[in-house]
């Protein structure tokens, strides 16, 4: 099963790679997950388990040229899943050390009034108004003279505010005249600065702005001849750009293009701007598989990109997109004929396919978010209709990952093409099963007669028993549908097996209900004085302190505050307790198994307990009073037995701070096991005829 990668832990795992063409076409559900937001992280702070959650999936998009730290994730991510898809998320737009003749700028124009001397704070323009089009505040507002980029702090009046050091590479560089032109470049908080990707844009040193850009990524470290990565991802790319409010300035004669080149902003979008833009785009996206292609012949250079929602063109240069937030940037039905005809484009092309729908909940669903499997199924049995990779994080900006039951069964491969019932249904037959999905916005019935003959069975989990029951289905399902608003129409779906499936993937018990505790579950319990703690990173991951986190900064947006990676206490006489209760929804064996770090920086910062008290309460009774010791057997799973345990919140492990040093409350995993094993009571036979040698 796929968790099973996070038994390896910090082992080297030796087995050899799947061939190309069965790991790039995995069978289904397929996994997926975005790299999760880290701003101040790794490896500032220390990287816990993110590690072995991003290996556990089938495609992991993580940083690599955008960060020196993506080559150490790399490699990381490559030993501890062999066969992991492994996609770097490289720059897709310039920066202010790039060549200002390759920015997209605004219709600003404004002319100095005096000149104006390298290290001046404060300098006259004929007019101010609209150098931060279409901003808040002055955030991402700069100037440019004669290549001379200036950070745009504030304005008074027609007098620009900026940094007074001379030093400084935002501040006034350079001496500039009365009357030169001072321009406003298009710098936004994903991409950058936007390109200028238009027949406008001049060359510089014999390079126009795709061919530059193409180099910089991928000739100017040495990412592509790792033999890491099987392909690069484009965030945030505009392939279609809808900047009315900030006004767009391609050919650099001071008209807003959206006036130039349509009599009306949308009639320019549709005919013109982004047509033309798509055309110079193409040159550097075919330029990227070029260099691919030199560098590593041997990888699968495949090449996709976030659009937000769909993505109309570059069918012929591209693998695939993503889709950021299931059905935040366009409806279902956009979603299906786009993936239809991707699905089409990569067949033809004979390439590997990595659509991906990235799912998440929300900032305002913390509370609730991870535990709303409705919304789970309906983007999984999506993106099981039309061929997509599946992940569901926590936030807008995708902080933290959620693993569900369906993501450990096993579907096989499709059989047939989704199709649409008289209902407004869709379903899709595979080899083991047939997925349901709902998108009509109301509730609607499946039935058996609905399917293809076989006899299917619901699967049996354990975080939604409910739903999940194992029933045989041989009677009609509701499945839920319904329209808060024309943009907000929410629905469910279902996945049935042809033969009796259980899937109860392990639970998890951590410090926090978002990070990093299992989806139906809530985190430890904690009575008395305990404070939550991170700690230093390194790029040795030997070096970082192992616990179980895998979001381990201090990040705080709105309510989410769940950033830390343990709590801790110091010894005492037993006043302080932490409880991980597990919610059981199938009964059966299942292993009981305690994970901690090191308290501090370093593995002797300070001296753990070697005598922590433990209970274990058993369906309601205590069946285990002993000790075990927080001063060894750091980043592993430390087992305390297999227990029998019944459906509900009977069973917990506790612990206390009657002990003789720091105590730690990290993670308890419960491991299902079957329902039916036999304890293994029967000592090891002693070997015989040992010979020692010396």
């Amino acid at each position: 099963m796929k968790r099973e990668l996070l038994l390896v832990t910090l082992l080297l795992i030796t087995s050899s790679p799947k061939a190309a063409d069965e790991r790039l076409n995995p069978g289904y559900p397929r996994t997926a997950t975005y790299s999760i937001g880290s701003n101040g992280g790794w490896p500032t702070y220390s990287i816990g388990t993110r590690d072995l959650k991003l290996s556990q999936y089938d495609m992991t998009l993580i940083y690599g040229t955008k960060s020196e730290y993506g080559e150490y994730l790399g490699r990381r991510l490559r030993q501890l899943k062999p066969d992991l898809v492994l996609i770097a998320m490289v720059e897709n737009g310039l920066w202010f050390g790039d060549p200002p003749e390759f920015y997209l700028y605004r219709a600003y124009r404004g002319h100095l009034l005096n000149n104006i001397v390298p290290g001046q704070s404060r300098f006259a323009v004929d007019s101010a108004a609209g150098i931060n089009q279409g901003t808040e505040g002055y955030r991402f507002t700069y100037g440019v003279v004669n290549n001379d980029v200036i950070d745009v702090q504030d304005v008074d009046g027609n007098e620009i505010i900026t940094t007074g050091d001379i030093d400084d590479f935002y501040g006034v560089s350079a001496r500039h005249a009365a009357g030169d032109i001072l321009l406003s470049p298009l710098r936004l908080a994903g991409p950058g600065v936007m390109p200028n990707f238009s027949k406008w844009t001049p060359a510089v040193d014999g390079k126009y702005v795709w061919d530059y850009l193409a180099e910089k990524i991928l000739l100017n470290n040495n990412i592509w001849t790792l033999g890491i990565f099987d392909g690069i991802f484009h965030d945030a790319f505009y392939d279609n750009v809808y900047l009315q409010s900030q006004t767009m300035d391609m050919d650099l004669n001071g008209v807003n293009d959206y006036e130039e080149f349509g009599s009306t902003p949308d009639k320019a979008n549709e005919y013109y701007i982004n047509p033309h833009r798509r055309e110079y785009m193409k040159l550097w996206i075919a330029k990227e598989l070029e260099l691919m292609q030199q560098l590593a012949p041997d990888r699968p250079n495949m090449l996709s990109v976030n659009a937000g929602g769909t993505l109309e063109t570059f069918k012929d240069q591209m693998n695939g997109h993503m889709y950021e937030g299931f059905l935040r940037w366009s409806n279902w039905y956009y979603l299906k004929d786009d993936c239809l005809e991707w699905k089409q484009a990569n067949e033809s092309y004979g390439r590997p396919s990595n659509m991906f729908i990235e799912d998440y909940i929300p900032e305002k669903w913390t509370n609730n978010g991870k535990d709303r499997f409705d919304k789970m199924r309906y983007g999984l049995t999506t993106a099981l209709l039309f061929d997509c990779y599946y992940g569901m994080a926590f936030g807008d900006f995708y902080y933290i990952t959620f693993w569900y039951d369906e993501f450990e069964t096993d579907l096989g491969y499709g059989t047939a093409a989704p199709v649409e019932l008289p209902n407004g249904l869709w379903m899709r037959t595979f080899d083991k099963g047939v997925a349901v999905c709902n998108p009509t916005g109301s509730s609607q019935v499946i039935s058996p007669s609905d399917l293809d003959g076989r006899i299917y069975y619901r699967l049996r989990g354990g975080q939604d028993p409910e739903t999940n029951n194992g029933e045989i289905f041989d009677a009609p399902i509701e499945i839920y549908g319904h329209t808060y608003s024309s943009n907000d129409k929410r629905g469910d779906g279902i996945i049935l097996f042809t033969e009796p499936t259980t899937a109860v993937s392990d639970i998890i018990i951590d410090n926090f209900y978002n990070n990093d505790t299992s989806p139906g579950n809530h985190p430890v319990e904690l009575e008395g004085d305990w404070n939550r703690y991170v700690a230093k990173g390194d790029l040795d991951f030997s070096r970082n302190n192992p616990y179980w986190c895998q979001m381990s900064n201090k990040q705080v947006v709105m309510e989410y505050d769940e950033a830390y990676g343990y709590h801790a206490t110091k010894s005492g006489n037993g006043e302080a307790k932490a409880t991980w209760r597990p919610s059981i929804g199938v009964a059966g064996y299942y292993e009981i198994a305690e994970w901690h770090g090191w308290h501090g920086d370093t593995p002797d910062s300070y001296e753990e307990a070697s005598n922590v008290t433990y209970t274990l309460v058993i369906n309601g009774e205590e069946k285990k009073r002993s000790v075990f010791d927080q001063r060894k057997n750091y980043g592993r799973w430390n087992s305390l037995g297999n227990y029998y345990l019944e459906k509900g919140q009977e069973s917990y492990l506790q612990i206390t701070n009657k002990a003789n040093g720091w105590v730690i409350a990290d993670a308890v995993r419960f491991r299902f096991l079957g329902e039916n094993i036999e304890p293994d009571t029967q000592p090891p036979v002693p070997p015989n005829n040992l010979k020692i040698v010396e």
